[in-house]
């Protein structure tokens, strides 16, 4: 049984990263040094790499496989939640709108530090009806993701209530991020004024703030590419200061069973292909 949900058409993944004359960043998931913030001024994570500790622990001979990430997106209905997840996991724009019924998944894997790690993104429904369904979904998440539209400011204004909702069912630190869709429907002025706001509400929730765009691309990647590194980064300290392991992969996780048994199957193939050759 699939662990994410199942689209019609996928653009096949690029395996090297570049940067397009449209700003659109389609991407690797292999990171080797700390992607930096959209601003140095509006991140509350200063950091400018990964963490000595971290990167020791990756050079390590023995390799770990952390627990996932799971980052929560959150927000008003219509802002664009979905169309950004899509942007990321499959590189495409649909300009139709389906409102999203309790809850969206996929999976993301990446190499960091030489290090499998995954990143599970949990697209929550933004509509009242569906609320109680989402809230479910929202406990022991790694990041927080409030979701605003730069063209609508009360969704900026709701987004302080989405973020308390979503802090109250997770007790231990969480990484918050505050990002404002569809950057490409604004001219210079508007833009500056939204951002002002945004900036004012990131410093008051204490998160990183990101504009971006689905629709062209513009920051998507860079964004997702963040959020997980410094995920990864924090969960290896924290795992290594509660004394957690490392080293192996928990025996229930139905995530790390599902991509073990597909690389086992890629080797096997790789192994009766050379016999053939051969």
């Amino acid at each position: 049984m699939p662990l994410y949900r199942a689209h019609k058409t996928k653009r096949p993944k690029p395996t090297s990263y570049e940067v397009l004359n449209n700003n659109v960043d389609y991407g690797t998931r292999r990171i080797e040094q700390l992607p930096r913030p959209y601003s140095c001024q509006v991140t509350p994570y200063r950091e400018l790499d990964f963490s000595e500790r971290t990167r020791r622990a990756a050079q390590a001979v023995v390799p770990f496989l952390l627990p996932p990430c799971k980052a929560i997106f959150i927000g008003d209905v219509s802002i664009g939640k979905t169309s950004l997840v899509n942007r990321f996991c499959h590189e495409t724009s649909d300009g139709d709108y389906t409102a999203t019924i309790g809850l969206d998944f996929e999976v993301e894997r990446f190499q960091i530090l030489n290090q499998t790690y995954s990143l599970q993104i949990w697209d929550t429904a933004g509509h009242e009806r569906f609320k109680c369904i989402a809230q479910s979904y929202y406990r022991n998440a790694s990041v927080i993701v409030v979701v605003f539209d730069m063209t609508r400011p009360e969704t900026l204004l709701n987004g302080k209530r989405w973020l308390d909702e979503a802090l109250r069912l997770n007790q231990a630190p969480v990484l918050k991020f505050l990002v404002g869709t569809k950057k490409d429907l604004l001219n210079d002025q508007a833009l500056c004024d939204i951002e002002l706001e945004a900036i004012k509400m990131a410093y008051d929730i204490n998160a990183e703030y990101w504009p971006v765009s689905a629709r062209t691309g513009e920051n998507v990647t860079k964004c997702f590419r963040r959020m997980t590194a410094l995920a990864f980064d924090y969960g290896v300290q924290r795992a290594m200061e509660t004394n957690a392991t490392l080293l192996h992969p928990t025996g229930n996780s139905l995530l790390n069973l599902y991509f073990l048994r597909k690389e086992k199957k890629e080797r096997k193939f790789l192994k009766c292909l050379n016999c053939t050759i051969n």
